[in-house]
Parts: C-alpha cells; sequence; structure tokens
C-alpha cells in the first residue's frame, strides 16, 4: 500500500496546518540535531568526537518521545525517520566510526520500542545533497534548486582528499553489518536514500548510491529483509 506523506521538521510551523489541510495524515519526521556541535557533519577525524550523550542526545528514548507526541498530537502518523546521527567518520573508515555507529544502533533501538518503523539514511560523505543553484526560474515564477556537473569540473577537494567509490563500499559493508541485527532485532526497516545528486565523484568525494546496480549490490551486501532502499525522484544535469 503507497501512504501519502509530507517531510516535516520536528517543530510545528505552519506548513504542519496545511498539509493536514490537504488531507495527508502521515509523516515523515525528522530528529532536532539543533544540539550537535558546528562541523559535527563535515569532521574528518581530526578533532574530539564526543557526541551528545543521554537524554540530551537527539536520538534518545526521550528526545524522540516528545517528537513523536508531537507529530500525533498535530493528527500524523509518525512511521519513518529521515535524519540521522553523524555518520561521517563511518563513511570514510576514520578512527571513531565505531562510537558513531553505536548512536545509530542506540537510534534504531529507540526506533523500535516506539513503533517508529523505518529509519531513511544516506551514505553521501563529507556533505550531504549538493546544489550549483537555488533560483533556478520553474513554472509560474518559481525559483527551485538545481545541479549542473559541468560547473563543478574544477571545484576544490574537501578536507578529506580523493575518497574512492570501494572506500565507500567497503565502509558500507563494515556498517551493515553491526547495524542491520540490531535492525532486525527491533523491527526497524533500513530504506537508504539516492545519492543527491547521483553523480561521482563530486569534489574528489565518491558517490556509490545512484544506479540500480548499485543498489543491487548495497541489498547484497548484508542480505536480509531489513535492508532496504528509499525511492525518490530527481532532476540533474
Amino acid at each position: 500500500m503507497i501512504k501519502i506523506a509530507e517531510a516535516l521538521g520536528p517543530t510545528r510551523s505552519p506548513l504542519w496546518t496545511i498539509v493536514k489541510q490537504c488531507g495527508v495524515n502521515h509523516v515523515v519526521g525528522a530528529m532536532d540535531l539543533s544540539s550537535l556541535p558546528g562541523g559535527f557533519y563535515g569532521d574528518t577525524g581530526k578533532s574530539e568526537f564526543l557526541p551528545p550523550q543521554g537524554e540530551d542526545a537527539p536520538w534518545s528514548f526521550m528526545s524522540l518521545l516528545r517528537i513523536k507526541t508531537a507529530y500525533e498530537s498535530a493528527g500524523f502518523d509518525f512511521d519513518v525517520l529521515e535524519s540521522r546521527p553523524p555518520l561521517n567518520r563511518a563513511k570514510l573508515g576514520l578512527p571513531g566510526r565505531d562510537k558513531e555507529i553505536e548512536t545509530v544502533c542506540e537510534l534504531l533501538r529507540n526506533m523500535g520500542k516506539l513503533g517508529i518503523g523505518v529509519w531513511c539514511y544516506e551514505w553521501m560523505a563529507m556533505f550531504n545533497w549538493m546544489r550549483t543553484t537555488t533560483t533556478a526560474p520553474s513554472r509560474g515564477g518559481a525559483l527551485v534548486t538545481g545541479y549542473d556537473h559541468a560547473l563543478m569540473a574544477d571545484a576544490p577537494l574537501t578536507e578529506a582528499g580523493e575518497v574512492t567509490e570501494e572506500q565507500l563500499w567497503d565502509n558500507l559493508k563494515y556498517f551493515l553489518e553491526k547495524v542491520v541485527p540490531v535492525a532486525e532485532e527491533a523491527g526497524v526497516k533500513l530504506a537508504m536514500h539516492p545519492d543527491d545528486p547521483p553523480r561521482s565523484p563530486i569534489r574528489g568525494v565518491g558517490r556509490i548510491m545512484r544506479s540500480i546496480e548499485n543498489y543491487q549490490r548495497l541489498i547484497d551486501l548484508v542480505p536480509s529483509p531489513v535492508n532496504g532502499i528509499t525511492l525518490c525522484q530527481g532532476n540533474f544535469t
């Protein structure tokens, strides 16, 4: 069964009301990550890894409970979470990755306890989605984001330098071997988000979740009913 849902942030806003007025009753929710220190996602291992602990962590039971009750009090079914703890060290295979992976395991256990059945994650190292413009004209004079790969041909490398696709595959296998058993026990499905945009490399960093063949490779890395995919649509050049 296909369920129509809207991605909404964890803080109530006018969009919540508009979505309900449109008849949408399901939400793809997000954790409140505002407590994370600056640079957390781009860190390549040079600084101390100090993730939030206990109930202060966005992935703690109490933090997720507050978000769940907020969505449900607004009339939404909260079945999918599309935000994640920092994972840059895990993606790059750097020291400290096991601590990052343990935060994911904690998240999955707490999602299972709260009945949040799907975790949408991604494997884009150093930066998440990438755009070359946020002012591309569209229908009716609306402005939208866009990506032109040719404009990135001479872009500088990130501080991680060259990151090959095989490095990312090796690190993803290591990640899944630790996380999939926890997801199975918690009853939570993993849904890998496509790379955004699906071009490789960008600034020297490989991108691997960008083809049907690569998605099959993902599924075959650690076969399990919980090792799944996210379906998305986008237009890039």
